[in-house]
């Protein structure tokens, strides 16, 4: 695949969102805009809300706005095209969105004269920010106009988050003919050029009045640029306009400089191809999941952010646009297995190390991390266990010490805090902690568990906190032999089987063949269904007695096996809806009975880790085509050029929740199960075992995937597959016998 396209593969005409990772990007989710040229649908810094931005006007040389008509739009993961005609004008405008990883955001204009005659333009990028106003935390402040650029400081916030300073510069490519700065005691958040008061100033020589230097105190404040230009015919005119904000106006500055001084189109190109050439590379005969495969990285990298600040010392990836542009201990799990398949370990071992760098003096984890502060409230039940399989790959002695450290005080602080009992169990204090608000689970043991959030609301003995801690204390005890420790090796063997004794003899259900929750109060499980029931078949808790249960109430269509499973919750419980309502009401984050990718990646490791520990080769099937079901379900239409990841989906439509505006939300692993199951790369402590399982593909390749110190590579043709190291092939067999490499 040496000369696949990631870029030209994710093509597409119906998508917007552009950013490179770090601090800024623009994901609107419910834009309003698109057809204008320019930012003005709203960016976000960190998870700070930055809107306008800037939008562009062209006139002409007596200051006539030109009404540009969009004609067509294509995006790609690099750049949003955009095209214009000009109506009654020999124009064409093609205009290429651009985000880049400095924190800028940039669109290039093409002006093109079809004509017979040289056309003079005028082009005004201009914006609308908010100032002293009951909805803006604070004024404009160090207003400066240098360099070509208009550089200010703005104050942004979120709900009762504290007040964040940033730098902002608007910047053009081109010489400036005229700049302004007018405050205006009010001003229509549109961007709309007779709205603005250089309507009626604005011409070849001048945009209206010269810049103010000084703080600004005004509800409003307009901000222009205008760079003149002749097009002469079939002689385009290129011109970029670039907004860049960082933590001071000055570095703003800088940074646009150094983006309009690169092609903005080139620059963002050439920062995804290196990106996308840095991964295993995936072809596949099936369309659906080669797309999916390529999607889900251009989605971690579009919330993978680098460079550190404050809090965020480590690279990590962010749970997902807007709100969600923050760390959270609950989809750092997911990121951790999906990233450790990158050359470079940083970011999935960053994915706990952001975390542990503001442990609590207990050992607990917040839940919410912000670059400059931290909801202390918050917390979220979390597989730490997850360490363990990125070690497996990039074996670090640092790095598992400073985990092992850490997660030993997280061990603590649940048999402390969340198991008073003593009994091996854990406790969930509320229905947001495990990040699955809003199901019968909970009023099982309180009927007032859905109207309080966080806070020490009703003690549940949960079976995920338990499977959870369960996989923790087992990656712990691996990392003591690994640290050369075996009496601690020796304790945490011992800590992790008294949960595992736990889980089997209250836990599990033999009448109903389940495992469920369990009240504290009573000792008695709860006997609600739900896909958490599931989660021990994915560990070592669970042996051939099980089995059946697994069988006959995951497969079954009136509970879990639905036309689109899983459903968190069954579909005969008497809370279970298909659409996102709870007691009546439309919820934003419903669990009781939507279908979440967050749980279908745990229920497709249940399925397949219980067909390789019992060598069940009908379970290989149901896992193949869970894993398959799972991915067609996260395509617009069933259209394999429109993949998504929403947060959840209806169980009987597959329609996704897009009022919720939330696409690419990274709180599930697709990449990793691929990469398990589809290839059949599985690492171990010592070996690696290469084991596709039989999807029904008819051609599938992977290569250049990072184990160690090789490089593996699995092509598989019908129902036979070659192995690969370094490029060399050392094996071939039939679809079913597994190969096993010594590392």
């Amino acid at each position: 695949m040496d000369d696949f396209d990631a870029r030209g593969h994710l093509q597409r005409p119906d998508k917007w969102y552009l950013g490179a990772g770090d601090r800024l990007t623009w994901t609107p989710p419910h834009p309003q805009w698109l057809d204008t040229p320019g930012f003005w649908d709203e960016a976000h810094y960190y998870d700070l809300s930055l809107a306008p931005v800037f939008t562009v006007t062209l006139l002409t040389a007596d200051g006539t706005a030109l009404p540009l008509r969009t004609t067509g739009r294509d995006w790609k993961p690099d750049r949003l095209r955009q095209n214009y005609d000009v109506p009654e004008t020999p124009l064409h405008v093609t205009e290429h969105r651009t985000a880049h990883a400095n924190d800028v955001l940039a669109s290039t204009f093409s002006v093109e004269n079809a004509g017979d005659a040289d056309c003079p333009v005028c082009l005004v990028a201009w914006t609308l920010q908010p100032s002293a106003t009951p909805d803006a935390p604070g004024p404009l402040t160090d207003l400066t106009a240098e360099d070509g650029q208009l550089r200010f400081v703005r104050p942004l916030q979120s709900e009762d988050r504290p007040t964040h300073d940033v730098g902002c510069a608007l910047g053009l490519s081109r010489p400036l003919a005229a700049r302004s700065v007018v405050p205006s005691e009010s001003g229509p958040d549109q961007p709309r050029w007779a709205y603005t008061p250089f309507y009626e100033t604005a011409g070849s020589d001048t945009l209206g009045p010269a810049p103010t230097l000084a703080d600004l105190d005004a509800s409003v404040v307009y901000l222009g640029l205008q760079a003149n230009l002749t097009v002469a015919p079939d002689d385009p005119e290129t011109v970029s306009v670039a907004f860049g904000v960082a933590r001071d106006a000055t570095q703003a500055g800088t940074q646009v400089t150094d983006v309009l001084a690169n092609d903005p189109p080139v620059r963002s190109a050439v920062f995804w191809d290196d990106y996308f050439d840095d991964l295993p590379s995936f072809e596949c005969s099936d369309p659906y999941l080669q797309r999916y495969y390529w999607h889900r990285w251009y989605g971690l990298e579009l919330f993978t952010r680098r460079h550190p600040e404050g809090h965020y010392q480590h690279p990590a990836v962010y749970e997902g646009p807007e709100y969600f542009r923050k760390h959270v201990t609950y989809s750092a799990q997911c990121h951790m297995l999906e990233t450790r398949w990158q050359s470079d370990p940083a970011v999935a071992q960053g994915s706990l190390l952001n975390f542990l760098d503001h442990q609590h003096p207990d050992g607990d984890l917040t839940g919410h991390l912000y670059p400059h502060d931290a909801d202390e409230e918050s917390f979220y039940h979390t597989n730490w266990g997850h360490i363990w399989p990125v070690h497996r790959i990039h074996p670090d002695g640092d790095f598992l010490q400073h985990a092992y450290d850490g997660l030993s005080k997280y061990v603590d602080y649940f048999d402390a805090e969340r198991d008073p009992d003593d009994s091996g169990l854990y406790d969930i204090w509320n229905h947001y902690e495990t990040g699955q608000e809003y199901m019968n689970r909970y009023q099982a043991v309180s009927d007032e568990a859905d109207e309080i959030h966080w806070g020490r609301i009703f003690r549940l003995k949960g079976v995920d906190a338990a499977v959870q801690l369960y996989q923790t204390k087992k990656a712990l005890t691996r990392m003591a032999d690994a640290l050369d420790r075996p009496a601690k090796a020796e304790q945490w063997r011992a800590r992790a089987a008294t949960t595992k004794t736990a889980v089997l003899d209250h836990m599990w259900d033999p009448e109903a063949e389940l495992f469920f929750d369990v009240d504290p109060e009573t000792g008695e499980r709860t006997e609600v269904k739900a896909a958490v029931c599931f989660y021990p078949y994915f560990t070592d808790i669970v042996d051939e007695r099980h089995l059946p249960g697994l069988k006959e109430h995951l497969f079954d269509p009136t509970e879990f096996w639905t036309e689109h499973p899983v459903p968190a919750s069954s579909a005969d419980d008497p809370y279970f809806s298909d659409v996102p309502h709870w007691k009546g009401q439309r919820k934003n984050c419903p669990w009781n009975g939507r279908v979440w990718p967050m749980t279908n990646s745990h229920v497709a490791e249940a399925i397949c880790q219980a067909a390789l520990r019992f060598d069940d080769d009908a379970l290989r099937q149901r896992g193949a085509e869970f894993i398959r079901r799972f991915v067609y379900m996260m395509f617009d239409d069933g259209d394999p050029e429109r993949p998504n990841c929403f947060e959840h989906y209806n169980p009987s439509t597959g329609q996704p929740c897009r009022y919720r505006g939330i696409d690419d939300y990274q709180h599930s692993w697709v990449v990793d199960l691929l990469i398990k199951y589809a290839a059949g790369i599985r690492p171990g402590d010592e070996t690696v075992t290469i084991d596709p399982f039989p999807f029904d593909v008819a051609h599938l390749a992977i290569d250049e995937v990072p184990v160690r110190d090789v490089s593996l590579g699995v092509t598989r043709t019908d129902d036979r597959y070659a192995v690969r190291v370094d490029g060399e092939r050392v094996d071939e067999q039939p679809l079913g016998t597994s190969v096993t490499l010594s590392l």
